[in-house]
């Protein structure tokens, strides 16, 4: 009996050969966009989560400025009076230490949180070692005007990673840009918008930076983050515009290939200028609204 042998011809395994290459071509090119997508959105969601999370943050420590515990002055070891706790509150500094785009503010805060207690905030941008970009560095100390000296608790922090612009402004309650508002660590921005100018002031003669530390309602944050890898396949430029001319930056970036992405918040500073609330029946002040922190 003749057995009869089957099997593929040659014809069958080249076609077949042809589909599997496909196939696995095909595969691997999946692969390959899948994953540079995953990475791209992953960087962006990144992005998103560290300025929220931050943001949360800094909104919270502006809403604290200028709080003083109803005991600390009479019990801190500062020795400090309402008008040096005016004059401390809150400062921001234009284009000082202003990353690489020469652009970004500096913004200083106090406020406290016990009877003998008080917390100065930092935040600026600093440069990475062996790098030509920047990050929003954070320093914090305790009782910084102490006899003895302040407790530094946070120096140079990473507080948010590849920061392009970080812009501050400060608003009065009729909404108006307030400048300047500078009691240290101020720059010649402040210098040519005057903050050396004398006023007479409830606390006594301040400087016009110390004296508008009073009168600010608003703080608008603007803060530009890029992505720590490329992102885009191809190149493009980038221009930021963060705030209100002739405040604010206004940065052309050359084309590459990062993903930026640009944060605001508005916050209430509370514990600054405050409202005053007016009786329809007596036309007499009901009270100024009292200052707390969270």
């Amino acid at each position: 009996m003749k057995l009869k042998n089957s099997g593929f011809t040659l014809a069958e395994v080249l076609v077949a050969t042809v589909i599997g290459i496909i196939s696995i071509a095909a595969a691997f090119a999946s692969y390959g966009y899948f994953n540079k997508s995953y990475k791209s959105i992953s960087q962006k969601a990144n992005i998103n989560n560290t300025a929220r999370e931050s943001l949360s943050i800094l909104t919270k420590e502006l809403r604290n400025a200028g709080y003083v515990d109803p005991n600390f002055l009479a019990n801190s070891p500062e020795n400090m009076t309402e008008r040096t706790v005016r004059m401390n509150a809150l400062s921001v500094s234009s284009k000082r230490f202003g990353g690489k785009y020469g652009q970004s503010d500096y913004l200083q805060l106090w406020y406290t949180n016990s009877a003998k207690e008080s917390h100065y905030i930092v935040y600026m941008l600093q440069k990475y070692q062996n790098s030509n970009d920047y990050y929003l560095g954070k320093y914090a100390t305790l009782n910084r005007l102490h006899p003895q000296g302040g407790k530094m608790y946070m120096r140079n922090e990473l507080f948010i990673p590849y920061v392009e612009d970080f812009q501050v402004i400060l608003k009065d309650k009729e909404g108006k840009i307030l400048v300047p508002v500078c009691n240290s660590g101020c720059g010649s921005v402040e210098d040519s918008q005057g903050r050396l100018t004398l006023v007479n002031t409830k606390y006594g003669q301040l400087t016009k930076g110390q004296a508008n530390v009073d009168l600010v309602h608003t703080a608008e944050i603007y803060l530009t983050i890029r992505s720590p890898k490329e992102v885009y396949t191809t190149a493009k430029p980038t221009k930021i515009i963060n705030g209100e001319a002739p405040h604010g930056s206004n940065i052309n970036i050359p084309a590459d290939k990062y993903h930026r992405e640009t944060f605001f918040v508005s916050v209430h500073t509370r514990n600054l200028a405050k409202h005053v609330a007016i009786s329809e029946q007596t036309g007499t002040s009901i009270g100024e609204s009292s200052s707390y922190n969270k």
